[in-house]
């Protein structure tokens, strides 16, 4: 690890002292000396360089060590100053520490062992200058921070009755976001019992409770004076103290509160919807069914609770009609899709089934929502219509050949009335003519039908191939 060195400036008006100073704190490795002979040229070297600490002899001409000392602190500079002196100045050396000396050095008759406790005692006294720097930054920045902190705080102290019961808290300082939420100046609180600002002592079992324990807690509460939520820590902070933090979250319980209304009013519109509903999850196990689906099969939502989607299903026919439904839990839809329920009673009603996909917050499947339209008396009277349609067909079909094989027989009758006498032939012609005008007449009629049927099939649907397949299939079993 790379040792930052030690920056050193010598002041001492004999230049062999300085030679040698200069020689052994730098054959250590931990200095970088810098030498002058004179407190004037030192301080002008000051104004161009930052140096760690000052090493100055006190007996100097014009300016002495002291002096020099004072002109510095004057000055506003607050460099460590080791001043070195001989045995019999211990007077001066008191005088010096008043102007904020920060080491002395007094001469002994060793070189060598003044030089050595010289290096120790600017490493000394350099270190615990860092270290103070350091707290005091820390410190800067800590109260930099609690000052501009998004959340008030507020430190207390516990205050105890006669027999030690805590009985009250008073206010040691307050940030300035805590002045914003609470419209109080810390000045006026500072000092002051939580009693005498508001009337009584909020939350005082829980702060004893962390004084005591030494463990932080947390709750969240609505405050009438900001009106407003917020996230309440308490933690320990001295002996007898703590720290009471306050996190407006009103925005987060409004949104969470927004959040369960409107899946109350979505839960609502599901329950009283006037179609059936069900929910089933990514197992294809029931979670939810609602009004409209229970009068629908005659289950209750409790009866189908956490059961099999096949619970439902035709018991013949259910492993196809599953197939449709697993697919939903592959992120499939379905759409129109008609599949059959076998409701309570055991008889069978057909849907015709629209599906949603409901997602986790990963996207992942979470469960599927499906909304039925019961279709079991469209499709039946659709069945009516078709059977209807095809006998009314069949039935002008077989009139159009029930016409033509009338006129046939009456083409013989009036061949054979050239045979009779005058009177009977008039009278045989006149009543085959009147046949033939109502034969006619079901011509038209027969035709009028043709029309209304073709019209019936075009604007409104009715078909009815299936149905005559389905009577096919009926006849050859009846017969």
């Amino acid at each position: 690890m790379h040792m930052v060195m030690i920056s050193v400036l010598c002041v001492d008006d004999e230049p062999n002292i300085l030679y040698l100073s200069k020689i052994f704190l730098e054959k250590t490795g931990n200095f970088q000396v810098d030498t002058v002979t004179s407190a004037e040229e030192a301080l002008l070297l000051l104004r161009e360089k930052e140096y760690d600490i000052v090493v100055s002899d006190y007996i100097m001409p014009k300016i002495d060590g002291l002096s020099f000392l004072r002109d510095l602190r004057k000055r506003g500079n607050q460099i460590p100053f080791i001043l070195v002196s001989c045995r019999g100045q211990e007077m001066k050396v008191v005088e010096a520490i008043n102007e904020g000396l920060s080491g002395y050095l007094a001469k002994e008759g060793d070189p060598e062992y003044n030089f050595a406790m010289l290096s120790h005692r600017i490493m000394q006294i350099v270190q615990l200058r860092k270290t103070e720097d350091g707290w005091k930054k820390s410190e800067e920045q800590f109260r930099l921070l609690y000052a501009h902190m998004a959340e008030g705080v507020a430190l207390f102290t516990l205050v105890f009755d006669e027999h030690g019961k805590p009985i009250d808290y008073q206010f040691e300082n307050v940030n300035q976001r805590y002045e914003e939420i609470f419209r109080q100046p810390g000045s006026l609180l500072q000092g002051r019992l939580i009693s005498e600002i508001i009337g009584y002592v909020p939350y005082l079992y829980e702060c004893a409770g962390v004084v005591d324990s030494q463990k932080p807690v947390s709750f969240e509460k609505y405050l009438r004076g900001p009106s407003r939520y917020y996230s309440i820590s308490v933690s320990p902070w001295l002996e007898n103290g703590f720290a009471m933090i306050f996190s407006d979250i009103t925005r987060r319980v409004l949104a969470e509160e927004k959040l369960i209304e409107t899946s109350q009013y979505l839960q609502n519109l599901i329950t009283h919807a006037g179609t059936p509903i069900i929910v089933w999850d990514t197992n294809g196990f029931i979670s939810q069914v609602n009004r409209s689906f229970e009068e629908c099969t005659g289950y209750t939502h409790d009866e189908l609770l956490k059961k099999p989607i096949q619970t439902i299903l035709p018991v013949g026919d259910a492993e196809l009609h599953l197939s449709k439904i697993r697919l939903t839990t592959l992120g499939m839809q379905l759409e129109s899709t008609e599949i059959p329920i076998q409701i309570k009673s055991g008889d069978i009603r057909l849907l015709r089934w629209n599906s949603s996909n409901i997602k986790n917050s990963d996207g992942s499947l979470r469960a599927t929502i499906a909304i039925g339209i019961d279709i079991t008396r469209q499709k039946n009277l659709e069945e009516e219509n078709a059977t209807a349609v095809f006998q009314l067909k069949k039935n002008i079909a077989e009139l159009a050949i029930l016409n033509d094989g009338i006129r046939n027989p009456l083409a013989v009758i009036l061949a054979c009335a050239e045979f009779a006498d005058e009177s009977s032939f008039s009278r045989i012609t006149t009543q085959v003519w009147e046949i033939d005008k109502m034969i006619n007449q079901l011509d038209s009629r027969w035709i009028e039908s043709e029309k209304i049927l073709k019209f019936l099939e075009k604007h409104y649907l009715i078909g009815y191939q299936d149905t005559i397949s389905r009577i096919k299939e009926d006849e050859k079993q009846i017969c």
